[in-house]
């Protein structure tokens, strides 16, 4: 589950109406974090305090250390705690920690400065703290936010933070923790449980939420049970896409496909002989089961003709590439847009750098708005529902780094959404997909040579 501070906070808040005070929460987070510190016996640590909320985690993380034979030191350089319950657990730790005025060389330093509540860039005497933390050749391991991080989004974040090399998220994730701008300070990400109920509208997906009774097959089934599909894609300069595409939906269990390409591209018929063949200029006459149309089309290239066509039909509508743009978002049947940050730029209006600052918010919002299903690529590719909750592909794929890559996305949607009584998420199952196949075959072939028909052969080996 992934939160943002204001939602924390609440959570928070309604634990404390409901009988479970912040010194409680503030042992059970201990006594959850404590167990996962991985640290020779004889390490000393350094305990980095702040005034706050987390510094009160660390004050107690302090003492359970401390209690564990280690020689730990607690350094407050902000001063003394604001939060009642933080005070009460940094008098009790005074009895087992060795309280320190300035920072001494240490083998660990856990760091409790500043929880979710930061907002803007950390100014005054906690920049010089951060700064030194950062120069020290010492394991940090942060205690739900690396301090100087905000963890809603990047856009005030001046790259200033402490750069952890684990962090222990408390009760859920941070937004900012798959923000490709300041997902670096995190290091190694872990979820601690502090036994608080989850409500939150955004999941992290990863390689065990793939769900594999997509790929089985009836014994007795037809090819009508998976699905007729139409791809239309390609134009006079971009002939591939629509036929990677095309095997992405076949390799991906569609049942029939049909592929509208330009004129220009028919002498490359015969590389793809599974597929049924359409013209730009011909009709769709048939009902399809879904439709996918972008990859390798061009704006102005006929695409608004074609366009008129496709919103006749009430299928599913997977939209890609040269067919993305904002006069094309209402679909009888459900709308679903796979732009790369510079196209959802086009979309929105507004600019990369705002979208990547903020990824969650602006996805959020744009999907609500116009009540299309979203899925924003990227390294943590985001898939948003129409009501605005959604969730963060984790699997790690940078082979899919490479032209090519997005074409084969959207054959693989088709083919899902093509299929009828799925229990799973089409869009989240074909990210899955997607990125597995290519961490696969990352496995026999550098990601960096990785090309994007290799992940498609990669599909049916998962």
């Amino acid at each position: 589950m992934i939160y943002t501070a204001a939602e924390i906070k609440q959570i928070d808040q309604t634990a404390n109406q409901n009988g479970m005070p912040d010194t409680v929460l503030m042992e059970r987070a201990a006594s959850a974090i404590v167990p996962k510190i991985q640290i020779d016996s004889s390490s000393t640590v350094l305990v980095i305090c702040g005034k706050g909320n987390n510094g009160g985690d660390g004050w107690v993380v302090a003492r359970e250390l401390a209690m564990k034979g280690h020689e730990v030191s607690v350094w407050s350089p902000l001063g003394e705690s604001k939060s009642e319950a933080a005070s009460a657990h940094a008098a009790y730790a005074s009895l087992f920690v060795q309280i320190i005025e300035q920072p001494i060389s240490t083998d660990v330093i856990i760091d409790a400065l500043f929880g979710v509540g930061l907002s803007g860039a950390v100014t005054g005497k906690a920049r010089d703290v951060i700064e030194w933390v950062n120069q020290q050749s010492a394991k940090v391991l942060s205690i739900d936010v690396p301090s100087g991080m905000p963890s809603d989004h990047a856009r005030e974040f001046d790259g200033l933070a402490v750069q952890a090399n684990h962090t222990y998220s408390l009760h859920g994730y941070k937004r900012t923790a798959f923000l490709n701008r300041t997902a670096p300070y995190y290091g190694q990400l872990e979820r601690i449980d502090i036994g608080l109920p989850h409500t939150a509208d955004w999941r992290m997906l990863n390689e065990s939420d793939f769900e594999r009774s997509l790929l089985m097959r009836d014994r007795y089934s037809h090819k009508t049970d998976y699905g007729h599909g139409m791809l239309i894609g390609g134009s006079r300069h971009l002939l591939g896409a629509p036929f990677m595409a095309g095997r992405a939906a076949l390799r991906s269990g569609i049942g029939l496909l049909n592929l509208s390409i330009p004129r220009e591209a028919s002498p490359l018929i015969s590389t793809l002989p599974e597929a049924m063949y359409n013209q730009h200029s011909d009709q769709l006459e048939k009902t399809y089961d879904a439709i996918a149309i972008g990859p390798g089309m061009v704006e102005g290239e006929g695409v608004d003709h074609i366009w008129q066509q496709v919103t006749r039909q009430s299928c599913p509508v997977i939209v890609d590439a040269g067919a993305l743009s904002k006069r094309r978002l209402e679909t009888r049947g459900p709308l679903i847009l796979t732009p790369h940050p510079g196209e959802f730029s086009k979309l929105t209006g507004k600019s990369v750098e705002e979208i990547e600052s903020d990824r969650f918010t602006i996805a959020s919002e744009f999907a609500k708005e116009y009540r299309v299903h979203l899925i924003l690529k990227g390294t943590f590719t985001l898939i948003v529902a129409p009501d605005g909750t959604g969730a963060v592909n984790t699997v790690e794929a940078s082979a899919l780094a490479k032209g090519g890559s997005g074409d084969v996305l959207t054959g693989i949607l088709l083919a899902l959404w093509a299929r009828e009584g799925g229990t799973w998420s089409p869009n989240e199952q074909a990210v899955l997909w997607h990125a597995l196949a290519a961490k696969s075959i990352s496995q026999t072939i550098h990601p960096a040579s990785v090309l994007a028909s290799d992940v498609i052969e990669e599909l049916g080996r998962i």
